[in-house]
């Protein structure tokens, strides 16, 4: 992961069929991101075919000639990686992310399906169902349904083009047959409307041949006309108005036409950060609850001209829309007038330009963003040269942007509590005649080819990494990933027995601290972000930074970390979740048992580096990184010794039995939660070993627990397998959720499952495709350096080696089955799974139910 910023590594070149192509190289990085954007989404559907682009979109995964009814997720599902697809205004896009050994089925995959696509009578009906139940839990099934898209853009706009429900409407999409399939793909998914993306683990040579090899060979054909999309500005506001039971207030939604990109960006980035000006300060200065704007009605650079800018809120009782709608305007108005303003546009172009670099370096983002930037604007480059005019916009013409909207024409919809469910008329027109299409069967023509095996595999690089421990006990582990201009960082500390006694409380500090001082907002101010958060066990900040702002953010960090001083005393415990209450059961159980044996005392400091961990992974040098950080933290050494004089907690659950689960009760509960626990066996191997037994047995989808239990899942019946940490022990769990009355099945069937895997030991068969989708599926975590941080401060929070999640893939694939077995039976033994077992002093069984 060394490769610099900036587009010099995109290549391109366009193959002899019209199929545009676009690589973009990313050494170190072990998986592919794949993505095709043809040019055809909503406004491309003509009078009559309203939704269609949406239902080709799913029919395009039910099959193809060399890949049949539904097998295109072959080489994805069994190797841990994505596979999508989504409709938008002017294009659909596919995408794929997979290890880097499978790039070559991936585009073999999306070759085949763009050669030759089957479209059978049951896939279509299948996917008819698919869809209605989609628009219905979109439109029909949710308060507030088809608010503000799609209805907004009935009232925005004129032509039909833009203007209908890109959904269309179920009963009429039944009346689809074959034969149209056939022909929408014929005129729309030609090579010659459609870019290929690839990025990551390339090689530009090698993956070029490859894609010669797969999609040289599909013919060039025409592509229906792009519908004509102009159309006049509004020379005066338009209303709609509707109604919607059973919603506590009235919503509105303002529709602003934006600026061309193409024409004017500039001017487009201008509305941009009013948009966020709006989001982030329009609630307080409206007196409304909240308010949400947005370029784009799928975001910014998302469509071509005519697009919105989107403004929505839901309106307090008493607030009439006409006066929301005149106060927005004149905070637009304000806005222009405010000599404060070229300061805010400062702050705001810099929160976006960061938050643009975080969002790009992940390789799918990536991959989707240049591939989409292709097709509407032919200039895949945009996506690094936005950075650069944000962080240049002038802030005149923010104010500009703001005094014509202050006074534009607008659409306003309102959708307000009624009896009964009204919307605004759609927008319809008469369905053109259409010449007569050659019914045939795309596939039908074409044999199946043979499907490629998987290439090499490379392993995750890293360009420098240091762990070091600095006075105080804080474990640094810095690590170079140059692909964002950013900082990710991620510091964890244990709560402690303070801590782990109150998790209630705890969460309470720690909001007080973050809230006091507003950790999040100086954090944005420097261009980053600032998360404050505990589960119980660690306390947790999240957030990343500009790399010349390092110090900024670590000096705030030890201000929030140090705010606890000022506190006189535990604050009011915040309401726990029943899943936190679950493990705040567990926790209280393990804890008691270790203080009375002496393991533990109860004046231990709360808030202390020492145990702790700070994880930063970014563009940076990582070799002086931790003197950097000694030197900002060193006036954070101890913990807050006026929190620890209190009283020991008396358990809440000191009634409850030996030998019998732990039942809590929660009025809030639908289902039953439930978790099972021990204390992981020390003689249990290697991380690669116990990682797969933990898999094996309840941890990925084809894993004992989930097919003893496969005839469960549509009655939401989940159960699964981890490990985690407890009291700062390391513990092997099964937990999950089941519907009321089927708990005691679940828990006989856990006890089945541990008893099997002592009397049927893991094998090779069995073993190795779980190794193969948890080898691949690890890979994920250096997709970007947001997931690569996430992954760091898991295994070194744990104690572990950070170095060693840079080979943990490949030993994975290289552990014996006899390892394995044997760390199954240590992790998960019969007799501390059973509901008369006892971990740590404490019943291992605990439920949470109505």
């Amino acid at each position: 992961m060394t490769e610099s910023r900036g587009h010099s590594a995109l290549c391109r070149f366009t193959l002899p069929n019209g199929l545009r192509v676009l690589l973009e190289p990313q050494p170190g990085v072990p998986r592919a991101a794949v993505s095709v954007h043809y040019g055809v989404g909503f406004r491309s559907e003509p009078p009559g075919r309203e939704g269609f682009a949406h239902l080709f979109e799913h029919l395009m995964f039910r099959g193809s000639a060399s890949l049949p009814d539904g097998r295109f997720y072959d080489h994805v599902h069994r190797l841990g990686g994505q596979a999508n697809g989504t409709t938008h205004q002017e294009y659909t896009d596919y995408y794929q992310v997979a290890p880097a050994s499978a790039l070559e089925q991936a585009l073999f995959a999306e070759a085949d399906r763009m050669r030759a696509p089957t479209f059978t009578p049951e896939a279509l009906a299948e996917q008819l169902d698919g869809v209605a139940e989609e628009i219905h839990q979109a439109v029909a099934g949710r308060p507030y349904g088809g608010f503000p898209w799609p209805l907004l853009p009935g009232v925005l706009f004129r032509s039909f083009a833009n203007a209908h429900d890109g959904y269309g409407d179920a009963e009429r999409l039944r009346q689809t047959t074959p034969a149209d399939c056939v022909e929408f793909f014929d005129a729309y998914y030609a090579p010659g409307n459609a870019v290929l993306t690839v990025v990551g683990s390339v090689d530009p040579v090698h993956t070029r041949a490859l894609i010669e090899r797969h999609f040289g060979d599909i013919p060039a054909r025409p592509v229906a006309p792009v519908p004509s999309l102009h159309e006049p500005l509004p020379t005066a506001d338009r209303w709609a108005t509707c109604t919607e039971p059973g919603v506590p207030g009235t919503a509105l939604a303002l529709g602003y036409r934006l600026p061309d990109p193409e024409q004017d960006l500039p001017g487009y980035l201008a509305h941009t950060v009013l948009a966020r000006l709006m989001s982030r300060h329009g609630g307080a200065a409206l007196r409304l609850p909240a308010v949400s704007a947005g370029c784009g009605f799928f975001g910014p650079l998302d469509a071509k001209d005519p697009d919105a800018l989107v403004v929505t809120a839901v309106l307090p009782a008493g607030t009439r829309p006409e006066d929301a709608v005149r106060a927005v305007g004149e905070q637009w108005a304000a806005w222009a007038a405010d000599p404060g303003l070229p300061d805010a546009v400062a702050r705001t172009a810099s929160a976006l330009v960061s938050e643009h670099h975080r969002a790009h370096a992940d390789i799918q983002t990536r991959s989707r963003a240049l591939g989409r930037l292709e097709i509407l604007f032919g200039r895949a480059e945009l996506l690094d040269e936005l950075p650069v005019l944000l962080a240049g916009l002038d802030p005149r013409r923010v104010a500009e942007a703001a005094r014509s909207l202050s006074s534009a024409p607008k659409a306003v919809l309102v959708m307000e509590p009624g009896e009964v469910r009204t919307r605004p008329r759609r927008t319809e027109a008469e369905p053109a005649a259409r010449p007569a299409a050659a019914v045939r069967a795309p596939g039908a023509t074409e044999g199946p080819r043979p499907v490629p095996g998987p290439g090499p595999q490379p392993a995750p690089a890293h360009a420098g990494l240091r762990d070091t421990v600095i006075p105080g006990g804080l474990r640094v582990v810095a690590v170079a990933d140059r692909r964002a201009p950013l900082v990710e960082l991620r510091l964890r500390l244990p709560l402690g027995v303070q801590g782990w006694s109150r998790p209630g409380q705890s969460a309470a500090l720690l909001r007080a601290l973050a809230a006091h001082s507003r950790a999040a907002v100086r954090a944005a101010g420097l261009g980053g972000s600032f998360e404050l958060s505990t589960d119980g066990e660690w306390a947790d900040v999240t957030g990343y930074v500009p790399a010349t702002g390092i110090e900024s953010w670590l000096e705030l960090l030890v201000e929030v970390l140090t705010g606890a001083r000022g506190v006189p005393s535990w604050p009011a415990a915040v309401v726990r979740t029943p899943d936190e209450a679950l493990d705040d059961a567990v926790r209280s159980r393990w804890l008691d048992a270790r203080f009375r044996s002496g393991q533990l005392a109860s004046d231990a400091a709360f808030l202390t580096p020492a145990g702790g961990s700070l994880v930063a992974v970014g563009d940076f040098d990582p070799e002086g990184f931790a003197d950097i950080v000694a030197r900002a933290l060193s006036s954070w050494q101890g913990g807050f010794e006026h929190l620890s004089d209190v009283a020991w907690p008396a358990r809440s659950d000191a009634s409850s039995r030996p030998g019998e689960p732990l039942v809590l009760r929660d009025a809030r509960q639908t289902d039953v939660q439930l978790i099972v626990g021990t204390v992981e066996s020390a003689g249990a191997g290697e991380e690669a070993a116990r990682f797969l037994a933990t898999a094996v047995f309840g941890g990925w989808f084809r894993a004992r627990l989930a097919d003893r239990f496969a005839h469960r899942t549509a009655a939401g019946f989940e159960l699964y397998a981890g490990r985690d940490t407890v009291v700062g022990t390391p513990r092997a769990y099964v937990r999950g959720r089941v519907p009321v009355g089927l708990e005691e099945e679940a828990l006989s069937g856990i006890h089945a499952e541990l008893v099997r895997l002592a009397e049927v030991p893991v094998g090779a068969a069995e073993l190795d495709p779980a190794r193969d989708f948890c080898a691949a599926q690890l890979l994920g975590a250096f997709d970007s350096p947001e997931a690569h941080a996430d992954l760091l401060r898991r295994a070194v929070g744990a104690g572990g080696d950070p170095l060693e999640l840079f080979g943990l893939s490949e030993r994975l694939r290289t552990v014996s089955a006899d390892e394995v077995a044997k760390a199954a039976v240590e992790l998960f033994p019969v007799g501390a799974f059973g509901a008369a077992g006892e971990s740590v002093g404490g019943p291992s069984v605990v439920l949470v139910r109505p």
